[in-house]
Order: C-alpha cells, then structure tokens, then sequence
C-alpha cells in the first residue's frame, strides 16, 4: 500500500469555479499499474459473446434499481457502466483511483455524469451522502480480510436506507482466466497476460451466493442477490445490499471472514 499524491480539480455545479485539492490516496502500486497499462484493451472483455445476454439483463436492471437515486460509481475504469447506467440516476459521480481512467471518462461526454473524482474504492469517503453506492468488478478485488473495511466505509458513504448495488464474475471454466494460485486464507489470483507483452498477478475472487449473503448480513446489509432477484444469470452474479442499521461490530476469524 502506498499514498498517491495527485491533484483533483472539480468542475461541478456545486462549485463556482474550478477547485484544486492535493489529495493522497491510499491505493495498492500493483493493481494501478495493471489497470492503467489496461486501459486500451479493457472493454474488450464487454464483447464476449457469451457474455451478452447477461450483460443485457444486468443493464436492464440496473437502469430500474438507481432510478431516482444520487449514485457514488466505485472504480469506474473506462466508465462502460457510467456510459449505460448514469442518465438514469438523479445524480452520478464516477470514481477511481487512476487519473488515467478518468480522463477516458471525461473524454466521452457521457450523458447524466454529474462529476468525476479521484477515490479510494477499498475505503470510500465522501462529503456529500449518497442513495447509492455502486461497484461493478470490484468486490472481486478485494482480499477477504479488507470486506469489513470496504463495508463499513460504504456505510459512511449512504443516506439511511440507501443500498449498496454490486456485480462480478462468476468463475466459468472456459470463459474465465484459470486461477493460478489460492494464498492461505483462501484468496484467489489469477495471471493475466496484456498485449504490450506483459503478464501480471491479479486478485480475483468468486464468492458464492451464500457467501455474498453472509458478508452483507453481517455488516448490517439486506442483501438480494441475483438468484433472489431470478435474474438467472450465468458469468455474472448481482448483489443489492440495502443498510438496514448502523454497522455491527464483527469479529472475525483468520480469513476474515465473519463468525
């Protein structure tokens, strides 16, 4: 973990002219540079055909869960979700920790984008509470001793009643880059090649829907996941996890896992 020096200039509405702040933000040197040298070639993995019909009902309903809400977008990368969901929101605010990214983002004049802003998606934090946090390819990310942090600065981020909406990959064999190690506590990697020639080690969990319930239960969430919701999915799974309190104190065990 290292701190990022960086400058964020908001151009908002909320602001009568431009404001710069020097921010250091936490965020892991790895999982920069790999996303960053993906940059070009990151929304080929949207054009898999055997993705498709997922990926329809995944923005169909997405499109029908943020209408009506101000939306926080955690790690937006290229923003493919921002393009397809944001005008259905009262409010977007597309985040990430690589300026990189947002650059693209901003660069696509995406319809109903509010703001974007440079965040740390491990521990979010805002000002301004939200109806919504949202997080595609995310959780996936995070090793299984970071959910409770992740948790409960989402909880900080959410007006009462507010949800936490989540999507990721389900492991399929033949779809999805083999796992390439399992660590001690149960996290999983990947090695992913990129076409400048370069491989990278890549976390990337698959939690079960059972296990997606549990973690969002025990950090005070009612969670819907997409076979609840008879999505019927295949290569993705759905997760709406809306705050029912404040969050618990959880003990957890060595994995991080809750008891």
């Amino acid at each position: 973990m290292m701190l990022l020096e960086t400058k964020l200039v908001l151009n908002s509405p909320l602001y009568s002219e431009s404001l710069e702040i020097k921010l250091k933000i936490p965020t892991k040197t790895f999982m920069l540079d790999y996303y960053n040298k993906r940059l070009k070639e990151y929304e080929a993995i949207y054009a898999k055909p055997e993705r498709q019909n997922d990926l329809q009902k995944l923005v169909a309903r997405i499109q029908a869960d943020i209408k009506n809400c101000t939306v926080l977008e955690l790690a937006c990368g290229t923003g493919w979700w921002t393009e397809k969901l944001a005008s259905y929101a009262i409010s977007w605010t597309a985040t990430d920790a690589d300026p990189a990214a947002l650059e693209i983002v901003q660069q696509k004049t995406i319809q109903g984008l509010s703001t974007t802003q440079l965040l740390n998606a491990y521990q979010p934090q805002v000002n301004e509470l939200v109806d919504c946090v949202f997080a595609a390819h995310w959780y996936s990310h995070l090793k299984l001793n970071e959910q409770q942090a992740f948790f409960e600065a989402v909880h900080t981020c959410l007006k009462p009643g507010g949800c936490l909406i989540m999507l990721d990959n389900n492991y399929v064999s033949g779809s999805s880059t083999p796992i390439s190690r399992t660590d001690t506590i149960g996290n999983t990697y990947q090695r992913r090649p990129l076409k400048d020639g370069s491989t990278h080690e890549v976390l990337k969990n698959f939690p079960t829907q059972e296990q997606l319930r549990q973690s969002g239960s025990a950090f005070a969430f009612a969670v819907q996941a997409d076979t609840d919701l008879k999505l019927e999915l295949h290569h993705y799974w759905y997760a709406v996890m809306r705050t029912r309190s404040s969050p618990p104190t959880v003990v957890l065990n060595d994995t991080g896992s809750p008891h």
